[in-house]
């Protein structure tokens, strides 16, 4: 049936099927979950149809078009990204393969929908007659995609996720513009998003902005979406799958053909997810790391040297989401390049600004330093001089040589931080119930000495050799029973003797009760409580990593005292994470607007002049180190006040 579009922007219709009518039109976003096996695929159309849902939506991506280059031509990246791209190596498909599942939704009688991630894309999907197309949450502030997806004369679906309010309004008016007709998906980016930050209620001022509104859910279970009905949804999508036990970031947070049938789950999780706690959207932890990895930005399409005039040809948008929202590209046209700016570079905040002069001069009374990557590790040093680097692995970093990388350095400490994420989707956890997995962990972390020991032919004149890691004892839909937590740790203990950490030393980090993961939340069960966590070390005669805005959020969830908690695992300390904390799901604020009192802390950890520090900052890195800075001057300023 040909799509009808209503020159009405406040009611449209799909294949047929009116929007915003008596009726709720279900999409079962399909994604990548069909793991790149057009078998998989069929499988799932197949299912959709099973369970009565009105469209199943694919993903569509050209990756030369989407993601930048290198001026060497790498695709080197931070970690989320990394695992993004590699991911998407493996569940693709084809051009071809698309062209199939096409036909086969219109020969079974569904309607087929696709997310277009780049301009090229859109112009395959202009070929596939399809009803309408939906804008993914990661380019609701990319106004060129959705100038081009408009293009095609078809009505638009876009999500709101990882966006604040400002760039909801924009969006708006360009797609009023356009006079394309479209509706908003109320939607939280994160897999699987906890029921506290998805502010169920903003549905209310979403549709304010605009009348034909909609829930894009990946919450587990069903209750919340069904109240997003309730709430003036006319647009529901959830994502399906056949295992969520599957590979792949998707699955945790889809729901089975049984689950997308469920009408009810608990009212108390509907009374979690209504609050949205203000009068502008709320962008969450794990929405913001999404944005980072999935995102885009505004990046040098070729050299620029100083004093060049930005050019619309000299820039371009290519993710990942690190540097300037495409939006902002036009605030550059016409001024002046303050730095040499090399192809495939981010453009920042401070390319908007006359050149300032950055004093990167630290002191401290305890021992300092920077999180770097092997890439950035030479610029680093050539703008500080500090006590010591953490080096932050990604799982590939393990498949390389780091010594082209490194120069030696006079530092008196060297910290290296374990991968968060390892092969096949897998996170460590020496604490595994599946003794298969404990032990893949196990030479994962193997596999990170080897690593730290090579590191190490560069710090001759260091005291220690430390290795960060998060070591595991988490589940995914809910916290283990008090009681399993001695087991816990005995699995851990048993897997560390397994270990030769020759000169290295494995500090295990604090976690939050909530730890994300690449966006995705958990439970953690162990190296948690501050209590549990100082009699654990000491009966285990390890040191630990403290991360402080981890034990704020652990302190805040259980009303616990953090000078307290501080005191206690101070001595059981080698090294820090300075960072600051808002409330249970708030990691790494900007320092001073979080609920740590520095003062307080700040004079506690003085007491330990051998315990060594890097500001954890929420992607410090970017804009040249501009938050790393900015954090070691606030610490300055305390101490000098001190």
């Amino acid at each position: 049936m040909a799509n009808k579009i209503d020159i009405n922007l406040n009611a449209f219709a799909i294949d047929g099927l009116t929007i915003s009518g008596s009726s709720v039109f279900i999409i079962a976003e399909i994604g990548n979950n069909h793991n790149g096996s057009i078998k998989l695929a069929k499988k799932l159309v197949d299912a959709a149809i099973e369970i009565g849902a009105n469209c199943v939506k694919f993903q569509m991506r050209n990756r030369e078009a989407l993601y930048r280059f290198r001026a060497d031509e790498s695709l080197a990246e931070d970690l989320g990204v990394e695992y993004i791209q590699d991911l998407l190596n493996k569940v693709e498909l084809t051009l071809a393969e698309h062209r199939v599942i096409r036909q086969y939704c219109k020969d079974r009688g569904i309607v087929y929908l696709c997310t277009p991630w780049d301009e090229p894309s859109v112009d395959v999907l202009a070929t596939f007659d399809v009803a309408a197309l939906k804008i993914a949450s990661a380019d609701l502030c990319n106004p060129y995609l959705i100038k081009k997806a408009a293009s095609l004369g078809k009505p638009l679906i876009l999500s709101t996720g990882m966006s604040f309010e400002h760039e909801i309004i924009r969006a708006v008016s360009q797609l009023k513009m356009l006079g394309i007709p479209f509706a908003l998906l109320h939607c939280n980016s994160t897999y699987p998003a906890p029921e506290t930050d998805i502010q169920l209620g903003y549905l209310a001022r979403l549709a304010e902005l605009h009348p034909i509104i909609g829930y894009s859910g990946h919450e587990r279970g069903t209750a919340i979406t069904i109240a997003a009905v309730a709430l003036g949804a006319k647009i529901i999508e959830r994502h399906i799958t056949l295992d969520r036990n599957m590979e792949g970031p998707d699955h945790l947070a889809s729901l089975d053909p049984i689950e997308f049938r469920a009408l009810v789950d608990g009212i108390r999780q509907v009374e979690k997810a209504l609050p949205w706690g203000g009068s502008e959207r709320h962008v969450s932890q794990g929405e913001l790391l999404n944005r980072e990895n999935l995102g885009k930005s505004v990046v040098a399409a070729r050299n620029i040297a100083p004093g060049e005039c930005f050019s619309e040809t000299a820039l371009r948008v290519a993710s990942p989401g690190q540097g300037l929202p495409p939006y902002r590209l036009n605030e550059l046209i016409g001024r002046k390049a303050v730095r040499f700016i090399q192809r495939g570079d981010f453009l920042f905040e401070s390319d908007l600004k006359d050149q300032t002069i950055i004093d990167r001069v630290y002191q401290f009374p305890v021992k300092w330093g920077v999180p770097v990557r092997y890439h950035d590790f030479r610029q680093y040093s050539a703008w500080i001089n500090p006590d010591l680097f953490e080096f932050h692995l990604s799982y590939r970093d393990l498949g390389i040589n780091p010594r082209p990388y490194l120069e030696p350095t006079a530092c008196s400490r060297l910290v290296v931080h374990a991968p968060e994420l390892f092969e096949h989707s897998e996170l460590l956890d020496l604490a595994a119930e599946d003794d298969a997995y404990r032990r893949r962990s196990i030479e994962n972390l193997k596999r990170v000495v080897e690593a730290a020991e090579v590191i190490g032919e560069f710090f001759p004149q260091a005291d220690s050799l430390l290795i960060v890691a998060n070591v595991g004892g988490f589940s995914a839909d809910q916290p283990f029973a008090p009681a399993l937590r001695t087991i816990l740790y005995e699995r851990f203990h048993m897997a560390c003797e397994q270990i030769d950490f020759g000169r290295t030393e494995l500090i295990p980090q604090n976690m939050a009760p909530f730890p994300w993961h690449f966006g995705g939340q958990r439970h953690q069960n162990i190296f948690m409580m501050p209590d549990e966590l100082a009699a654990k070390t000491l009966e285990l005669d390890m040191r630990i990593c403290l991360d402080l805005s981890h034990l704020q959020m652990t302190c805040s969830y259980f009303g616990l005292d953090f000078q307290d908690a501080l005191a206690r695992l101070l001595p059981r300390t080698a090294h820090l994470h300075v960072a600051d904390a808002k409330g249970t799901n708030g990691e790494g604020v900007l320092m001073g607007t979080g609920d740590i009192d520095w003062p307080a802390s700040w004079r506690q950890i003085c007491r330990y002049p051998n315990i060594g520090f890097i500001p954890e900052v929420w992607q410090g890195h970017k804009d040249h180190g501009a938050g790393f800075w900015d954090a070691l001057s606030f610490l300055a300023k305390i101490e000098s006040n001190s």
